[in-house]
């Protein structure tokens, strides 16, 4: 019998796993780094988590976002910009 991959869940995603996974569409990583984000900000304002491992976590979401958010429509770099990677 062979042995399973462990899979991970979805607390075990970070945003950057969640911005390069290659099975998520772009929308799908826009909406799971936005909850991600939504739900740091509203530990921060119950004041349930330390100041520097919120900037830490929004400024790695913010980058991931950024990333997704180059993608293009289909999946492609540089289709967002009117551009193909290569012209």
């Amino acid at each position: 019998m062979a042995n399973k991959p462990d899979l991970m869940t979805e607390k075990d995603f970070t945003p950057e796993t969640i911005a390069e996974h290659g099975s998520f569409s772009r929308q799908e990583k826009l909406d799971r780094l936005n909850e991600i984000k939504f739900d740091l900000e509203r530990q921060t304002s119950r004041g349930t988590t330390d100041l520097e491992q919120v900037e830490q976590r929004m400024a790695s979401l913010n980058i991931a976002i950024s990333r997704v958010k180059r993608e293009g429509a289909d999946g492609g770099d540089g289709a967002a910009i009117g551009r193909t990677p290569n012209a």
